[in-house]
């Protein structure tokens, strides 16, 4: 299976993804935009990586456009709402 990786930006700020994992009966998304389309994105797990209290790993699915299904990994910073999404086609 293919990796790939996408660089994300105006991803949501940190009280937004904790909603967002806290809450799955909701199907709340969190939405990044990348180089090219935005992502949608359903967050099955944080976890905070840096004592900084902004750094978190993020692991999901994606759940729009081509990349539907694809499972990720995220190193995301909530302060500057960038990150990397490392995903893999389910």
């Amino acid at each position: 299976m293919a990796i790939n990786e996408l660089q994300v930006s105006n991803g949501p700020d940190k009280a937004d993804l904790l909603r967002a994992v806290t809450n799955p009966a909701q199907h709340l998304h969190a939405t990044f935009d990348t180089p090219t389309d935005p992502v949608e994105a359903h967050l099955d797990v944080i976890e905070e990586i840096g004592a900084d209290g902004v750094t978190f790993g993020l692991r999901g699915h994606v759940a729009s456009g081509n990349l539907r299904g694809a499972v990720f990994s995220c190193v995301y910073d909530s302060s500057s709402r960038t990150g990397k999404l490392v995903l893999k086609r389910a």
